[in-house]
């Protein structure tokens, strides 16, 4: 063993390579030995006020999840003594959109079935309580224009009236961006009259990509001037694009009866489809669907048109999740929805109304009250 290296306050025996501290001197036997405190409780309150922070704290993201395939024939109402009410069901598909959390983008971008996507994809150029407006006014417009189309595909004369075709939404970098605001109303294309939302499509879409248009537009400041657009070409149907969304200001239509259809907090024209088939079963004997869960999305226009639709991945989720046997969707979102459909659902194109029908009736649905369309004539 090594011997004593040094005697004193702080003597230290050496034994072999460790070093053993000696007795404390005087000095030091007076200070108490201080406590290191355990830094553990620091480290969780940051971490609790980071978990808060992650959770609260929105991101210019949203997060489109699955929402719900709700049924429709419970939210359809029509006159007792017209009312067939069905067996089989017509389902709609929802959405659930949120803004994101750095928690909520983490698990939307984990999840196979959930998209995390900017904002301006969502919103475009309107602030949000004016999205949340709009989508409002759309569902307003697709229950008016399910229940009309329903009704005249029954024989029923259904008039419409406007005051114009109100811009709604333009899309960015097309003809009318720039040129066309939302608020705006067009009141005549090419010197002819549009009082309604249907006029005023169906004269640009008369045109070819190239044509030029001269557009009577009202202000919203209540001027009127003319803009000459040269038309774009339309991503998903024929005939000159402007790039505008428009709904029939003022809109009205003069029912043979009346029809309520129940929308609760569902917003935007995606359901169009689904009411207009609800409508069509709850006004018409036989099985429209052959007994069938059937579940739908697409827009319904005034022609009879199903439009595209958004978030169609989310929704086919949501329809898979509710059990339906099949899923009714517009032809250019057929393959996306075929890839999250599962082993169960039935995923099938639908482009119009009339489509839609032939589809239904291929199933064991009884279309044949529905054959005359609008041509016949009911009282």
């Amino acid at each position: 063993m090594a011997g004593s290296l040094r005697q004193g306050k702080a003597e230290v025996n050496t034994i072999g390579s460790m070093v053993v501290p000696g007795p404390p001197g005087p000095e030091e036997a007076l200070v108490p030995a201080r406590r290191r405190r355990p830094r553990w409780p620091i480290f969780l309150v940051l971490g609790l006020l980071f978990l808060v922070a992650a959770s609260y704290v929105t991101l210019p993201y949203y997060s489109v999840a699955p929402g719900s395939a709700q049924q429709v024939n419970d939210l359809i109402r029509v006159p007792k003594e017209r009312s067939f009410p069905p067996r089989g069901k017509v389902y709609l598909a929802t959405v659930s959109l949120q803004r994101a959390t750095p928690v909520g983008a983490l698990v939307g971008w984990l999840d196979g079935d959930t998209d995390v996507v900017p904002e301006e994809r969502v919103l475009g150029d309107a602030p949000r309580g004016d999205y949340s407006e709009q989508n409002r006014q759309l569902m307003s417009e697709s229950k008016q224009v399910a229940s009309v189309v329903a009704l005249r595909q029954l024989g029923y004369p259904v008039a419409e009236h406007g005051t114009g075709g109100l811009i709604v939404g333009v899309q960015e970098g097309t003809p009318a961006d720039g040129r066309i605001h939302p608020d705006e109303v067009i009141l005549a294309v090419d010197g002819r009259p549009t009082m309604l939302a249907s006029e005023a499509v169906g004269a640009i879409r008369a045109h070819n990509p190239g044509d030029a248009v001269r557009l009577e537009v009202r202000g919203v400041n209540g001027a009127v001037r003319t803009e000459q657009l040269t038309l774009g070409v339309n991503p998903r149907r024929p005939g000159g694009f402007l790039g505008v969304t428009i709904l029939t200001k003022d809109q009205r239509f003069d029912y043979p009866f009346e029809i309520t259809i129940e929308s609760g907090d569902i917003g935007g024209p995606s359901a169009g489809l689904a009411y207009t088939l609800g409508v069509l079963d709850a006004l018409s004997p036989g099985e429209l669907t052959g007994g069938k869960k059937v579940a739908t999305t697409g827009t319904m226009e005034i022609d009879g048109t199903v439009g595209n639709v958004g978030g169609v991945a989310q929704k086919t989720a949501a329809v898979r999740e509710a059990g339906a046997d099949y899923f009714l969707v517009p032809p250019d979102e057929y393959e996306e929805a075929r890839s999250h459909a599962g082993n169960g659902l039935k995923v099938m194109k639908a482009g119009s109304l009339s489509e839609a029908l032939s589809v239904l009736s291929g199933l064991g649905g009884d279309v044949s009250e529905l054959a005359k369309g609008p041509a016949g004539a009911r009282g």
